[in-house]
């Protein structure tokens, strides 16, 4: 017999874990497929994680409205910050901006990623009708009326929706064989922690260089950050053979000057980057959101926040589909979203895009531009804030 759900699931990272908590307020009943959810149970409280992840005003709203903000602010481990500075090495493009400039309290929050999957799978295991499976999904099929997914453990589930929240790699898309537009961004992610000579004073900075972009994002130790280092492939498998000393040289180089000396606290772990759109967002009783829709260069920090803004406005056309007695399953019935999510991640990719291929190398004539554009933006108080309220999602 078919175990019977309305929405499954795959994928319990961020995006789908937010998604099955904000729709357990629905009074639906809801599955999880994910093998390692596990992890989360217990948050090392002496240990900073290797993730953060930048947190925008609406996805904080997010968290506020699904029930979690108050938990991650009592962890201690959320960081406002309150500055932003950007910088061009050997350069004079730059630009600032503080929130109270603009009357606001903060322009975002720095979080572990494990932090914030921890109070929501905290929340999951609270709820009733949220069931979580911690085997594998293998395999997939759909009728007029449901989706059936069955699990290695020879299990089958039965939905009316299944939601594709697996990832870049997605498992969900592959098997319904949902082509991906990509385009190498020749870029690898080196990310760590580093405790640096300099507190951070709740300002996210960001240095702009030949080779790369390094990104200091503030954590709840004053003197602790994450750090995000975007560069060639050549120089990233460098930058991870390097000893520690040699590393934070290398890093002091570049950035000294703001952070001061930088001392390795975590192992250096890399991700190749690539620019990812799926051609198609829904099918048939199937919606494909965060990562597994699209995935953006972190340069600007946004690619989690449009995952959880896809989470956001699927949940609210749910919930209006379910309050008008209409199937959530049904491709015609989740137009909209689609054409919205659409819409913004592609509007984010070509930004990223654009932005990445500004600062890449150091010809004269790109270089003269970006100091001309950023310095004229840096000067404007009307451009710098149109472009924190784009950012903050307000």
């Amino acid at each position: 017999m078919n175990l019977q759900f309305d929405v499954v699931i795959v994928g319990g990272g961020l995006v789908g874990l937010a998604t099955a908590c904000a729709l357990s307020q629905c009074d639906l009943n809801i599955a999880i497929i994910d093998t390692k959810l596990c992890q989360h149970e217990f948050l090392p409280h002496a240990e900073i994680s290797i993730r953060a992840s930048a947190i925008n005003g609406a996805s904080q709203r997010y968290f506020s409205k699904i029930g979690i903000w108050d938990d991650l602010c009592n962890s201690k481990r959320v960081q406002e910050f309150t500055e932003i500075g950007v910088w061009e090495k050997n350069g004079q493009a730059h630009l600032s901006a503080q929130a109270k400039d603009y009357g606001y309290s903060n322009l975002g929050y720095i979080i572990e990623n494990n932090v914030i999957s921890h109070y929501l799978y905290q929340f999951a295991l609270n709820c009733s009708n949220i069931k979580i499976y911690s085997h594998e999904a293998v395999d997939c099929t759909f009728n007029d009326d449901f989706v059936f997914l069955t699990l290695a453990n020879k299990a089958v589930l039965q939905a009316k929706l299944m939601i594709g929240a697996d990832g870049a790699h997605s498992w969900v898309r592959r098997s319904e064989n949902i082509s991906v537009l990509e385009r190498d961004y020749l870029h690898h992610a080196v990310i760590t922690t580093v405790q640096t000579e300099y507190p951070h004073q709740s300002c996210a900075r960001q240095v702009f260089y030949p080779n790369g972009i390094i990104a200091f994002l503030p954590l709840w130790n004053v003197n602790k950050s994450c750090l995000v280092w975007s560069t060639k492939p050549d120089n990233a498998s460098t930058l991870t053979s390097l000893s520690e000393s040699e590393f934070s040289n290398e890093l002091f180089r570049l950035t000294g000057d703001k952070v001061g000396k930088c001392q390795l606290i975590n192992p250096r772990m890399v991700f190749p980057l690539k620019a990812r759109f799926a051609k198609q967002f829904i099918k048939h009783r199937l919606v494909l959101i965060g990562d597994a829709a699209h995935t953006i260069h972190p340069l600007a920090g946004q690619g989690v926040n449009l995952g959880f803004q896809d989470s956001a406005l699927l949940v609210s056309t749910i919930k209006q589909l379910i309050e008008t007695n209409k199937d959530i399953g049904l491709v015609k019935n989740l137009k909209s979203f689609e054409f919205n999510r659409r819409k913004d991640a592609l509007v984010m990719l070509t930004a990223m895009q654009t932005i990445q291929d500004m600062f890449n190398g150091d010809n004269l004539l790109k270089k003269t531009l970006r100091t001309i554009g950023m310095n004229v933006i840096d000067n404007s108080q009307l451009l710098k804030k149109q472009l924190i309220k784009y950012a903050m999602h307000i």
